[in-house]
């Protein structure tokens, strides 16, 4: 693969990026070294017009990019549409066989609609994506500030609401604090909300807290737990904008400027979520050596009962409409209810975005609440939300069973498939020696 017809091996990749994913895509990760890589072509060669295949989502990250305000902002991104995977399988006869290939449809349609220029070559070609539900009409193209398309807005920079959830993390919260200080976005309000903390040094760290930063809403209450808790704060900000931390994260100095920026450009969207770099206790502030990253993709929603799709609980919210479909579930001795907010969003009508960039980290620690909990209980908290095709478009309702049947068939060739040679000659040793000792026991005993 060549990248404006250098090899894309020969571009580096940043070290944020060697950090390996918790859920690896080949689809993203690829796309994301393609919007890397012309992000460093583009500052040479200053790019008027750049052109994507659809086949492989190639353009998924730097189309989310310019449409986040990150990049590409004097470059016309097109996508031709010359095939794509469904029209592929549809000449092959098959369904898709696993994760990687629903999530590459998705990722090949949203660059498709999302981009500058649509260039469409092949009449039969368009009209099949139209019929999956493809838009095919003018391309959506990045949003612009409300004000400049006539809507009015309230005068100045948004008010940013920052909620803080927090329960016996008084070793981490000055250090979340202080990052939060640090934000190069000025327009803040801080609410943190101690959520009935037994450790006495975790308490005493919210009362050293609420000395060192009196600006801010410092507020305590019994134990809810925090579903709870975030809706609390949700319910007290002022901001148009609303934005968890856990009390233990370490944000970047650019991450609410950046939030703010995205969700701007973007009315249309009813939150935005980001990538973020784990870390464990000890690897420094900021940290040195990163566990895993994450790096959702946004879609599709028809795999979002699988796994998580959209992103963090850190992620920029609209404050109204968040909370129209009432904030967080608030269930007890289960996690997940970041997850679960961004499907109940989708299943109201609204649509989440994602900024392509890591505006946090995320600290993992191995007591967490979501490593303590029971994983089932967690995962059945969101599925329950998709009971039967509640929530889902014709569209996404036609996919999901596409992919379960595709699934479904290619479980049934890996169970029927016959088994590598040495794995048949393996297996032969196996029961030799299995009757071979058990002879061996009967001539001990007689």
């Amino acid at each position: 693969m060549t990248v404006g017809g250098v090899p894309l091996a020969a571009f580096p990749v940043p070290p944020e990026y060697r950090v390996a994913g918790v859920h690896p895509s080949p689809t993203a990760d690829t796309s994301d070294r393609v919007r890397l890589a012309l992000e460093q072509l583009h500052a040479e060669r200053r790019f008027a017009r750049v052109e994507f295949p659809a086949d492989g989502g190639l353009g998924l990250r730097a189309v989310q990019a310019k449409r986040a305000g990150l990049a590409f902002a004097d470059v016309t991104l097109a996508i031709r549409l010359d095939t794509c995977g469904a029209w592929r399988r549809q000449a092959e006869q098959r369904w898709p066989r696993g994760y990687d290939e629903v999530e590459a449809d998705f990722a090949e349609r949203w660059a498709f609609e999302h981009a500058d220029e649509r260039v469409t070559p092949d009449a039969e070609l368009l009209a099949f994506v139209k019929r999956l539900g493809w838009d095919v009409g003018e391309a959506l193209l990045p949003r612009i500030q409300p004000s400049e398309a006539g809507v009015p807005r309230p005068p100045g920079p948004p008010l940013v609401t920052v909620g803080i959830a927090h329960f016996n993390l008084g070793r981490h919260l000055p250090e979340t604090l202080a990052a939060l200080a640090a934000q190069t976005y000025p327009h803040v309000e801080v609410i943190a909300i101690d959520d009935g903390s037994t450790d006495p040094a975790s308490v005493a760290a919210f009362a050293e807290m609420e000395a060192r930063y009196p600006h801010w809403r410092f507020l305590r209450q019994a134990n809810a737990g925090i579903g709870a808790t975030r809706n609390r704060c949700l319910e007290l900000a002022r901001g148009e904008f609303f934005i968890p931390v856990d009390a233990d994260n370490l944000p970047r100095p650019e991450m609410v400027e950046r939030f703010v920026t995205a969700a701007v450009r973007n009315p249309d969207l009813a939150a935005m979520s980001c990538y973020f770099l784990a870390f464990a206790d000890g690897a420094g502030n900021p940290p040195a050596e990163f566990l895993h990253a994450l790096r959702p993709t946004g879609g599709p929603h028809v795999l979002a009962g699988i796994r998580n799709v959209y992103g963090d609980a850190n992620a920029v919210f609209r404050t109204d409409v968040f909370r129209s479909i009432g904030g967080y579930g608030t269930d007890r001795g289960t996690s997940c209810e970041d997850w679960e907010a961004f499907v109940t969003l989708v299943h109201a009508g609204h649509r989440i975005g994602v900024i392509p960039d890591h505006l946090f980290y995320y600290r993992h620690l191995p007591g967490g609440f979501s490593r303590r909990t029971n994983w089932y209980a967690n995962h059945n908290r969101v599925l329950r939300h998709f009971t039967g095709t509640a929530g889902l478009t014709p569209e996404d309702a036609a996919g999901l069973w596409a992919a379960l049947l595709g699934f479904h068939q290619r479980l049934e060739q890996l169970e029927n498939a016959v088994p590598p040679r040495r794995h048949r000659v393996a297996d032969a040793v196996h029961s030799l020696a299995t009757r071979v000792r058990r002879a061996f026991r009967r001539g001990v005993r007689s």
